[in-house]
C-alpha cells in the first residue's frame, strides 16, 4: 500500500513537471513508422518496457510490465493494480538511456526488442500498433531477416543500403504509417542482440542511400532473380526507372542456395505413362496430328516411347531479351496404327428381286502398332499447364525462368526466380561477396547501374532522460524476456504419422504455424527451435502438424524427421 501511494505521488509530480512528447515522422529525422501486423493483435496486449518510457507525462521504470486493452473504442492501461483511461489513442514515448543498456519494448512475451516510440489505437474493436523507430535501429530488425546474419558482410551492407533507401523513401507518407512489417514492404521482426554481423553492416554504412535524379531511389530487391534481373515495366507498369535494367545474372545461378525446382522427363519410356502428369494434354495434341497423317486418332492406340528433344520458346515479353519463355516443345517418338482397308459395299444381284445385304457393319483393317518414321512435335503452355503439372511454381504466378538441361538419360526442366526479380538479388549478392570478394559498392553498381550512392544525415534525437530521482526508487529489475516454453506433444503417431522437430532455423528464430498451406495465410503460433510436432498429413512442400495445444501447417523444409525409438 505504501509503495502504491509513493508511486501515485511521483506520478502527480511528474505530470506537472514533465512536458508532453508526441511521436512524428520526418524524412530528415530518419524516423520510420512501422505498422506491426505480424503480432496479430486482438483487444489485449502485454508490453514489457526494457527501456526508458513515458506515457502522457507518466514515467515508467525500466522493466515495467503494462497491459493494454480496449473496449468500445477506448484504450485502458493497467499497471500494478492501477488503471488509466488513455482515450482513443496513446503513445509510449522513448527517452534517452545510459549507453550499453537496452532501450526498447517487447510485446506479448516476444523475444525481440522493438526500439522506438509506440503509438496504439483501436481499429474495428482490435488494438493497432505503429512503431516509430529511428531508421538505423529499424534496420536491425530488417537486415538479418531479409538476409541471414550468416551472409558475407559486404552482402549485408548492400542489403542495409537498399533497405534503408526503401524505408526512407516511404517515410512521411500521408497515412499514419510508412511501411508494414511484412513482405508487402520489408520483413521486420524486431532486434536480437546476437545478429552481430548485420549490426556491423548497418553501422558501417550508416546513412548511405541510393539516389536517382536527386531523390531517394526505389531500391527493389528479391530473394533470387533466376539468372536475369527484371524490368519494372513488366512487374508494376510505367515509371522512370532508368537506373534499373534487364541484365543476365550468373552469380544468382551459381549460388547453390538459390531456389530451384526441377522435373526429370526420361528420354526412353515403355509407354505414354512415362510423360507423367502431362500425359493427357500431350495425347490430345497427338490425336489430332496422327489423324491428319492417316493414323488412328483414338487415344487408346497412341503410345509415346521416347523424348527426342525438349526446349522452351516464345518469350513472354518482346520489348527486351527476356528469358521468361511461354512454350515447352517436345519432340516425341510415337507409335500408332494405320488404316489399311475396309469392306466394299454389297452389290445388288441382277438375278434376284432383293438386294444381297448384311446386318454386320463394315470391318476396318488396321496395321499393327508401329513407330512413326519421324518424331512428332507438340507444344505445351508453360504457364500454367506445365508449371502446375510438374510442380515448378515458385511464386504462384507466371514469372519463373524455366530452362531445359539435357543429361544422358533425361531432359531436366528447371524453374528459377523467387520473387519479382527487380533490382538486387539477395542470392546473387551473397555469391558476389562470398565467392568473388565484391564490395557492397560493386554489388550495388551491378544491380542499380544508374543509381548514385550518397550519405544522408539525420537530425533526430531522443527526449532527455527521465528524472534520476524517479529511476532511483525501488522498482522491478529489468530481466531479459525468456524464450517461450515449447508446446508438449503427447500423442503417439498413428499409421502414416511421424514426429519431426523444428531444426532448420536459427536457434533464436522461429517458424510460423499457419492456418493454410501458403505464406499469406494467418499465423496461428510461432514455433521455436527444437519444437516437436506430430505430422498428421504430408503434402510435400507443406505438412499438417499438431501439438497438444495447436494444429496447422508448416513448410517441410524447416523440420527434420525424428527417428522412432
Amino acid at each position: 500500500m505504501k509503495k502504491s501511494c509513493r508511486f501515485l505521488s511521483l506520478l502527480l509530480s511528474l505530470i506537472l513537471a514533465c512536458p508532453l512528447f508526441s511521436a512524428h515522422a520526418e524524412k530528415n529525422a530518419g524516423i520510420v513508422r512501422v505498422l506491426l501486423t505480424k503480432l496479430n493483435l486482438t483487444d489485449r496486449m502485454e508490453i514489457s518496457l526494457d527501456g526508458s518510457y513515458t506515457l502522457n507525462g507518466i514515467s515508467f521504470q525500466r522493466g515495467s510490465d503494462l497491459t493494454i486493452s480496449c473496449a468500445s473504442g477506448t484504450l485502458f492501461v493497467y499497471y500494478e493494480g492501477m488503471a488509466l483511461n488513455a482515450g482513443k489513442e496513446m503513445t509510449l514515448i522513448r527517452h534517452q538511456a545510459k549507453e550499453g543498456l537496452e532501450n526498447g519494448l517487447r510485446i506479448n512475451g516476444g523475444y525481440e526488442l522493438h526500439p522506438g516510440d509506440l503509438k496504439i489505437s483501436v481499429q474495428n474493436g482490435q488494438l493497432r500498433a505503429v512503431l516509430y523507430s529511428p531508421v538505423e535501429e529499424y534496420l536491425l530488425g530488417v537486415v538479418p531477416y531479409e538476409m541471414s546474419d550468416s551472409f558475407p558482410l559486404e552482402a549485408l551492407k548492400a542489403q542495409a543500403v537498399t533497405a534503408r533507401t526503401y524505408a526512407l523513401r516511404k517515410a512521411g507518407a500521408n497515412s499514419d504509417y510508412d511501411v508494414v512489417d511484412n513482405t508487402n514492404d520489408q520483413a521486420y521482426y524486431g532486434v536480437k542482440a546476437e545478429n552481430t554481423n548485420a549490426a556491423k553492416a548497418i553501422a558501417e554504412t550508416r546513412g548511405v542511400c541510393g539516389y536517382y535524379k536527386g531523390n531517394l531511389a526505389e531500391c527493389f530487391y528479391s530473394a533470387s532473380n533466376g539468372g536475369q534481373t527484371e524490368l519494372v515495366s513488366h512487374v508494376w507498369g510505367k515509371g522512370d526507372y532508368s537506373y534499373l535494367v534487364m541484365a543476365d545474372d550468373p552469380y544468382d545461378v551459381e549460388n547453390p542456395e538459390s531456389v530451384v525446382k526441377a522435373y526429370s522427363l526420361p528420354k526412353k519410356m515403355t509407354d505414354i505413362s512415362g510423360l507423367g502428369p502431362i500425359r493427357d494434354v500431350v495425347l490430345g495434341q497427338l490425336s489430332e496430328v496422327l489423324e491428319g497423317m492417316g493414323y488412328d486418332g483414338d487415344m487408346n492406340y497412341i503410345q509415346v516411347i521416347g523424348v527426342e528433344n525438349a526446349s522452351v520458346s516464345m518469350p513472354m515479353y518482346h520489348d527486351s531479351p527476356s528469358k521468361i519463355m511461354t512454350l515447352l516443345n517436345l519432340s516425341l517418338t510415337v507409335q500408332g496404327r494405320k488404316l489399311l482397308s475396309g469392306d466394299d459395299e454389297e452389290e445388288i444381284s441382277i438375278f434376284q428381286n432383293v438386294p444381297v445385304s448384311s446386318t454386320a457393319p463394315p470391318q476396318e483393317t488396321w496395321s499393327p502398332m508401329q513407330t512413326l518414321p519421324s518424331p512428332v512435335t507438340v507444344s505445351l503452355d508453360l504457364f500454367p499447364t506445365v508449371e502446375n503439372a510438374f510442380a515448378l511454381s515458385i511464386n504462384g504466378g507466371s514469372n519463373e525462368i524455366i530452362t531445359v538441361r539435357e543429361t544422358e538419360s533425361a531432359f531436366i526442366l528447371e524453374s528459377r526466380r523467387y520473387g519479382h526479380g527487380v533490382g538486387m538479388s539477395q542470392r546473387g549478392a551473397q555469391q558476389m561477396a562470398g565467392a568473388y570478394d565484391w564490395t557492397y559498392q560493386q554489388i550495388l553498381r551491378f544491380y542499380y547501374p544508374g543509381m548514385e550512392i550518397k550519405t544522408l544525415n539525420y537530425s533526430h534525437t531522443l527526449p532527455t532522460p527521465v528524472s534520476e530521482y524517479f529511476l532511483s526508487t525501488p522498482g522491478p529489475a529489468a530481466t531479459p524476456t525468456p524464450r517461450p516454453t515449447l508446446m508438449p506433444v503427447s500423442a503417439t503417431p498413428g499409421p502414416d504419422q511421424y514426429l519431426v522437430a523444428v531444426t532448420n532455423i536459427g536457434v533464436n528464430s522461429y517458424l510460423n504455424l499457419r492456418a493454410q498451406t501458403n505464406t499469406q495465410s494467418s499465423v496461428l503460433r510461432q514455433l521455436y527451435y527444437g519444437q516437436q510436432l506430430l505430422v498428421i498429413e504430408d503434402l510435400g512442400e507443406w505438412i499438417k502438424v499438431r501439438t497438444d495445444d495447436a494444429e496447422g501447417y508448416v513448410m517441410s523444409s524447416f523440420v527434420q524427421k525424428l527417428e522412432s525409438e
